[in-house]
């Protein structure tokens, strides 16, 4: 085997020049002289040892980060018992969410509570009977003693008596009766004169163009008397003949012939004794009882709702030949 040389070791070559350098970490000793190839420690401060154990002790003792974070077998732990927990309520049932029906007795019991115990509004009571209404005139200075209106209704069944000037209370009246049923207006003098303007506020969408099945005017002395509305089916009208035209009624027609059939009939009678003759009341108690037919029968009173007055009200004006039979 060839023995490999050893690298010759240059010698020490003294350096006059280096003379008055200052030892590095030497804090003015010299540096010892060594060996050949051997390398010299560094000669450190005591500040520089004390930044060393330092660090030493950082990278030995635990940090507060260090000591809060899981280990492994913690983090494991903490995964198993996540899985555990989905795997629990996966298993739970789903139950349907049960909404109440607007119409259901749970839902309009709690709304009722929440409306601080609103009581509903009490249904209307429509009369199931004819209205049949008697109007009698001015009293005074001769023009109407009203003794025939009296007479008639007091023996008509189930008639009522009013003032010409009780305009809104006839109205009210009439709305009380169920809308199927007829509706009579007998006036004589300033009562002819309301009938024919409380059938006139009756033919508007507010009272439901209600139906006036017999209008009989008696010498009718007011302002609007001459034209009859078209939700009155017929009219009987009396007048007088005379030179003062105010003191007696004259000639009634219709709006339209093809809803309203007039009657009228001159009479010699003095204004204020046409309602008291009895040819005059045999007439219109005839006219009455052809008008009402079989439907002048016992007071009978009935519960209604407003959706069943809507369907009756519909049902007379989409079929009038029923509402006229």
């Amino acid at each position: 085997m060839t023995k490999v040389a050893e690298k010759a070791v240059p010698a020490v070559v003294n350096n006059h020049n280096l003379k008055s350098v200052k030892p590095f970490r030497g804090h003015g000793k010299e540096v010892a002289t060594k060996a050949p190839g051997e390398i010299p420690k560094a000669d450190i401060t005591e500040q520089a040892k004390a930044l060393n154990a330092a660090e030493e002790a950082k990278t030995t003792e635990p940090t507060s980060s260090s000591e809060s974070s899981p280990s492994k077998s913690t983090a494991k732990e903490v995964l198993e018992k996540a899985t555990s927990v989905a795997k629990a309520v996966s298993k739970v049932p789903v139950l349907p969410i049960i909404t109440p029906s607007a119409d259901s007795k749970a839902l309009q019991a709690a709304d009722k509570k929440l409306n601080n115990e609103k009581r509903p509004e009490p249904p209307i009571h429509q009369i199931k009977k004819p209205a049949v209404i008697f109007i009698e005139g001015f009293s005074m200075f001769g023009i109407s003693n009203g003794d025939g209106i009296k007479d008639m209704a007091d023996n008509f069944p189930g008639a009522k008596k009013f003032d010409w000037t009780d305009h809104d209370k006839i109205v009210e009246e009439i709305k009380k009766h169920a809308p199927d049923q007829p509706v009579v207006l007998v006036g004589h003098s300033f009562g002819g004169d309301t009938a024919i303007e409380v059938a006139n506020e009756l033919n508007s969408p507010k009272h439901g163009f209600r139906s006036v099945d017999l209008l009989v005017s008696i010498d009718a002395v007011g302002m609007n008397k001459t034209i009859i509305p078209v939700n009155v089916k017929s009219n009987l009208n009396f007048f007088g003949e005379g030179l003062i035209p105010f003191v007696h009624g004259d000639p009634t027609v219709a709006r339209n012939t093809k809803y309203t059939e007039v009657t009228n009939e001159l009479r010699s009678e003095m204004h204020s004794k046409m309602d008291d003759n009895p040819e005059v009341q045999f007439e219109i108690f005839n006219k009455i009882n052809e008008t009402l037919g079989n439907k002048a029968e016992d007071e009978v009173v009935i519960e209604i709702g407003e959706e069943q007055i809507k369907n009756v009200l519909e049902a007379l004006f989409k079929n009038p030949e029923t509402s006229k039979a």
